[in-house]
């Protein structure tokens, strides 16, 4: 089959969103290698989120990318993206947004037909695009596997491969990344207390102890906190509490300049969210702190076999997960449910390489109940 010439990829997010495609869009580069590849993507509305090509520029998986304008009803918007695209000739649409209705699938599958691309690939007509699935384990599927399932009239996706979930940081962004490190020291531990939505923050007390009990610990661990600059402020306040010295970073780097430093760290600490993603992606031990704004197992980063990382979910109500629980963030809700010293525990025997330990609690935590 002779390849195709332009492939014109539509994938909205940030950059946690970027992060879990990763693995689809290794595939399609390792599929039509010779192609120019074009994202079609969305500029974040939260200013704490960071765009697509933050993450991909530099990785050989995406050559340019073009301005989608998000919820436009505008007919001359819309006028704009469709002479874009036609200017561009895709032989091929990979379509890797997000399932928002079959409504709306049909509306942007209809929509790319009429930019004249007769090759769609990846349009969330099914069920299993549109809901996630709980699995018997009681977790439900993970986003990365319903994307990389879309894809499978192209190729195969061995999401446990971490060659699919590659970055391609370049010599130069790690040479960047040591730069901002303090050559003196060389063992970190990095922290992200932001996240763009309030139901996922896990509490400035409950962060400030944490650290606390981390410091004394890890008494010559030197402290990395990245983020934000809209979390600069926040970061700098509880990291004052961190005995062994701290940088505060927040603002500072871009995305893969985060994840060069991330390589350089023992581990990484955060809420649900883009720094997370990153950390797992470069392998870094990684725990993950989720609230019930989704499903437990959908978010969570890497893959599953992974031993180098943990993700602590609250325990759920009797009934298990829905989508009323999603917002629900009170002192005895959601997030706010996992204990500092939970943590701690979690993060320790990851410092320490204790996989066997991380599974097992992981588990134990997620079967709880509570009384809701």
């Amino acid at each position: 089959m002779p390849t195709p010439g332009n492939i014109l990829i539509y994938r909205l997010g940030s950059l946690g969103d970027t992060v879990i495609a990763l693995p689809c869009f290794r595939l399609i580069r390792d599929t039509y290698p010779g192609s120019k590849i074009t994202l079609l993507t969305n500029h974040p509305v939260s200013g704490k989120a960071a765009p697509a090509m933050a993450v991909l520029e530099n990785s050989g998986l995406c050559d340019e990318a073009v301005n989608y304008p998000v919820g436009t009803r505008s007919a001359h918007e819309l006028a704009k993206v469709r002479r874009t695209i036609r200017q561009i000739q895709p032989q091929v649409l990979i379509n890797l947004a997000a399932g928002r209705g079959w409504l709306k699938s049909l509306r942007d599958h209809l929509f790319f037909r009429s930019c004249g691309i007769k090759n769609i690939v990846g349009t969330p007509f099914r069920r299993r695009d549109l809901q996630v699935r709980q699995t018997n384990g009681g977790e439900f599927e993970p986003e990365s596997q319903r994307l990389a399932s879309r894809l499978a009239s192209i190729g195969a996706v061995n999401l446990a491969d971490q060659r699919f979930w590659e970055l391609g940081l370049t010599q130069a962004e790690r040479n960047q990344a040591l730069e901002l490190l303090p050559s003196h020291r060389k063992n970190f531990i990095a922290v992200s207390v932001g996240t763009k939505l309030p139901v996922n923050d896990w509490g400035e007390e409950n962060w400030e102890r944490l650290l606390v009990f981390l410091s004394r610990e890890m008494p010559d661990i030197t402290l990395v906190l990245l983020g934000s600059a809209g979390e600069w402020e926040r970061s700098e306040k509880m990291s004052r509490v961190w005995t062994g010295g701290h940088i505060n970073l927040c603002g500072k780097t871009s995305p893969r300049i985060s994840a060069a430093i991330l390589e350089r760290c023992r581990l990484f600490i955060g809420h649900d969210s883009g720094p997370m993603h990153l950390a797992s992606a470069v392998g870094v031990p990684t725990l993950g702190l989720f609230s019930w704004h989704n499903p437990p197992g959908q978010w969570f980063p890497g893959h599953r076999s992974w031993k180098f990382i943990k993700t602590l979910y609250p325990a759920l109500p009797r009934d298990g997960w829905k989508a009323a629980l999603q917002m629900k963030r009170g002192v005895s809700e959601g997030i706010r449910l996992l204990q500092p010293n939970d943590v701690l525990r979690s993060a320790i025997e990851l410092w320490h390489g204790d996989s066997n330990s991380a599974v097992s609690s992981f588990n134990s935590l997620l079967v709880k109940t509570t009384s809701l």
